[in-house]
């Protein structure tokens, strides 16, 4: 695949920057041109509104967004400069393009109405409501009232928009008390016995709703 063929000018990247055995820094950037050398030109990359100081020997990974998925490839930097006094870099693709599954780990923060219900085979168990704090293929976090036990089994309906709900299992892996929200826990879940279909499902949901923020400037 040839990197001219799969961006346009003006596309959102993510530029993940690996630096020795540092953890990694993840920050957004934008094409402003693919040069005669086929070197890709992107603004300065930012994260949380703070710019990202390129080195000349890091190591870099691209991510760039596609309707059929997430694609990557890992880079260099060449060069710093300027145009019309934009900071901004230029990168050698020193790998081949390569789609990735990385969708289905990626954490979304997203407010979502979630009922929960005990499965503890009492027909009288109460169903119990709560909003998401991030959810992503494998599992939520949410804010809800009342303490569930670690380990206890559950079934989540998750409504992702006012015409659609998925209803998943999941096991209880964390909870504690919210330290930003009085008398609220903050619970994690790990979905089990997940139908493909399912999974599917709020994977695209995901990779929609990221795309969105990705083209409002908001990520």
């Amino acid at each position: 695949m040839d990197i001219k063929d799969m961006i346009e000018i003006g596309e959102k990247l993510e530029i993940i920057v690996k630096r020795d055995s540092r953890e990694d820094i993840k920050g957004f950037s934008m094409l402003q041109d693919i040069n005669s050398k086929g070197e890709l030109v992107v603004t300065q990359p930012m994260r949380d509104g703070i710019p990202i100081v390129i080195r000349p020997d890091d190591f870099i990974r691209v991510l760039f967004f596609k309707e059929d998925g997430c694609f990557a490839f890992d880079g260099e930097p060449v060069n710093r400069f300027k145009i019309e006094n934009a900071d901004v870099i230029s990168i050698r693709q020193i790998s081949s393009i390569e789609k990735i599954q990385r969708r289905q780990f990626y954490r979304l923060k997203i407010v979502l109405p979630v009922e929960l219900k005990l499965l503890d085979n009492k027909e009288d168990t109460p169903i119990l409501k709560g909003y998401s704090v991030d959810i992503s293929g494998n599992g939520l976090r949410l804010n809800i009232d009342q303490k569930l036990n670690v380990d206890a089994i559950v079934k989540c309906n998750i409504k992702l928009n006012s015409n659609e709900s998925v209803t998943v299992k999941g096991r209880v892996v964390r909870v504690g008390l919210d330290d930003k929200l009085a008398y609220k826990y903050d619970m994690g879940i790990t979905f089990v016995d997940i139908p493909n279909a399912t999974q599917d499902r709020i994977v695209k949901f995901i990779f929609e709703e990221q795309r969105e923020l990705i083209s409002k400037g908001f990520v």
